[in-house]
This record gives C-alpha cells, sequence and structure tokens, in this order.
C-alpha cells in the first residue's frame, strides 16, 4: 500500500515579485485598469455572497479571498476557493481603496495621487 507523502516546496523571490498568473491580464473574468486618474480590479465573482468575499490591503498588494461551499443532501459538500493578489501600482492613494459587488462582478478601486 502506497503511503501519502508531503513534499516541502521552496521557493525564493524579493518583495516585489509576483507570477504572472494567466488572470492577471484583461480577459473575460478579470479586467485590470491602471490609468491616470485611478487603479480598478473586476473580477467575476457571481458564484458568491458578499460574507463570502474578503478583501484586503497588505504592503503593496491588494488580497483577495472567496470561498464558497454548497452542501448536497448530507453526502457531500463542494467548496469553491479563489485567491488573487495584485500589485499596487506606487501612485495610489490606499486611503481611497474600496471594493463593492455589482451584479456579480466585483469591484475594487481606489484613486491615484494627483
Amino acid at each position: 500500500m502506497t503511503s501519502l507523502i508531503n513534499v516541502p516546496v521552496e521557493w525564493e523571490f524579493t518583495d516585489d515579485y509576483r507570477w504572472d498568473w494567466p488572470l492577471q491580464h484583461n480577459e473575460e473574468l478579470v479586467k485590470v485598469i491602471d490609468n491616470a486618474t485611478h487603479f480598478e480590479v473586476d473580477l467575476d465573482a457571481k458564484n458568491f455572497t458578499p460574507k463570502e468575499i474578503m478583501v484586503q490591503a497588505n504592503g503593496d498588494f491588494i488580497e483577495i479571498r472567496m470561498d464558497h461551499t454548497t452542501h448536497f443532501d448530507d453526502s457531500y459538500n463542494v467548496t469553491r476557493s479563489i485567491n488573487r493578489s495584485y500589485k499596487l501600482p506606487k501612485d495610489v492613494d490606499r486611503n481611497t481603496l474600496k471594493g463593492k459587488l455589482v451584479k456579480g462582478i466585483l469591484q475594487i478601486r481606489a484613486l491615484k495621487v494627483l
């Protein structure tokens, strides 16, 4: 019988490094706007309620976590989790960060320092 073994994974990175996740770019599921007046991330959250969404500013990053569990009878559950991290541009006013859920789209927006 084969046993399960946890394999440690090491990852070296600097504070300003983030991987180029496919959903970082403007696609159907995620739209990122970075212009002279504001920074905005819009992403598909139609399967989540506001209570299932957490958005935090952590240093130079916005961290988004969405968790939803659907219960099917007493036999099983299905859990969906999405985690995203976006680097804030240096000229963003962090005090203006706001998020809202509109028709299934999570909108996170911050004004630029002018």
